[in-house]
């Protein structure tokens, strides 16, 4: 391929399958640090809500309370999100395994066909090996 230096080479199914799995780990980890904050920004909007309680404030506290409720389905979406993410890559783990196994299921089939072949090479050969002796006869 001339062209190779300028698009690069194609890669192969099993290079594509590691490729996507580093990305789909990489999603969860950032997805697992998002929600982290998340979390804790939620400890600190109820630690403020609290406060400001106490000082009677509370228009702000609604307001506060707000944000807590988005925080939190927040932080079910990225549980949600981690979820499917998983998912995908349980899902091409599988096929990855599944395609291993049909390639050794290949090479076993092959191996048999050619002792089938060897098999019945030595099958004829005393066959012909008997026409011979009887022809001597």
């Amino acid at each position: 391929m001339p062209l190779e230096w300028l698009f690069g080479r194609k890669m192969t199914p099993e290079e594509m399958l590691r490729k996507n799995q580093r990305a789909l780990t990489k999603a969860m980890r950032d997805l697992d640090r998002e929600r982290t904050k998340m979390e804790q920004q939620e400890k600190k909007i109820i630690a403020d809500i609290k406060k400001m309680a106490k000082m009677g404030q509370m228009d702000a506290v609604k307001v506060m309370a707000k944000d807590l409720v988005r925080t939190r389905r927040y932080v079910k979406k990225f549980i949600m999100m981690r979820a499917q993410i998983q998912a995908v890559s349980l899902k091409i783990t599988t096929l990855k395994s599944q395609n291993a196994m049909a390639q050794a299921m290949k090479g076993v089939t092959r191996a048999m066909m050619n002792m089938n072949n060897q098999n019945a090479m030595a099958q004829a050969m005393k066959g012909v090996t008997r026409a011979m002796m009887n022809m001597n006869k």
